[in-house]
């Protein structure tokens, strides 16, 4: 899911501040009339918004929507420490399942984001809660309007190569597992939407059908350079459930039987 965001007026930070939570620590179930965004320093923890559910960590930045159900699903790692801030919502702005290309009046910005990698997202969080707390109250406004900058920048390169690329090296990685979209998801810290979405925006073609044409690629890897290998061998090391599994996914793509194609190789 992502949130659109308005781009025609300015937003208003109403509440900023670092927390740390000793003991383990639920979300509170709500709905408020501002975006809520936390972004994790250390830890972990797990939140809901309507029927999704986000797992936090290191680096992790989540946007809970106004005007959308927030609940917590489990109770933080013990020393979690997050910054937080909340802003209003302005006209318009609210939670959607895909993204369109956006316009100069509006962006589009992934609900989960790992910002791992981009430390400006951090730098300027901090900013809008060290002025928000010094009294700044129009800098901690402008501020959130370059951190919506910089958040849509990120998004946009996700959208491209990044998700994709990080998903197509975890399955390239491990050919003898057969990975669910909701685990590869976890890997990559996006949602299983924005997973799948991305993903097929770049290959054209689903997660489950990625993977398993590139395990059928390796069968035939096999099969050209150790002929001697059974069917039943290639079907467990690439993480079939069983040797019928693997057959019936091989003639499937490729057009004829495992056997068929061991006999015209030889």
């Amino acid at each position: 899911m992502e949130t659109l965001f308005s781009t025609k007026s300015m937003h208003h930070v109403t509440e900023a501040n670092i927390n740390f939570y000793a003991a383990p620590f639920v979300h509170p179930k709500r709905i408020m009339p501002e975006h809520d965004f936390i972004y994790v320093l250390q830890g972990e923890w797990k939140i809901g918004q309507n029927d999704e559910q986000f797992e936090l960590k290191k680096d992790s930045l989540l946007i809970l929507t106004g005007g959308n159900t927030h609940f917590g699903v489990s109770p933080c790692r013990p020393g979690t420490k997050t910054m937080y801030f909340h802003v209003s919502r302005n006209k318009g702005e609210t939670l959607l399942p895909t993204a369109e290309s956006p316009t100069s009046d509006h962006i589009y910005v992934d609900t989960l984001i790992n910002a791992a990698n981009h430390k400006g997202i951090k730098k300027i969080f901090a900013e809008i809660i060290n002025e928000k707390l010094s009294g700044n109250q129009r800098k901690a406004d402008l501020y959130f309007e370059l951190l919506l900058c910089e958040l849509a920048e990120n998004d946009r390169y996700s959208e491209g190569v990044g998700i994709a690329t990080k998903l197509k090296n975890i399955i390239h990685s491990n050919p003898e597992k057969f990975f669910s979209n909701k685990e590869l998801a976890e890997m990559t810290n996006v949602s299983v939407k924005t997973a799948e979405t991305k993903f097929k925006s770049v290959q054209g073609k689903t997660i489950h059908q990625y993977m398993l044409e590139f395990k059928i690629k390796e069968a035939i890897s096999y099969f050209d350079i150790f002929p001697e290998i059974s069917i039943k061998e290639i079907a467990y090391n690439l993480g079939f459930y069983d040797e019928y599994h693997f057959s019936k996914q091989f003639k499937k793509i490729i057009g004829i039987s495992p056997s068929n194609y061991k006999k015209q190789q030889l």
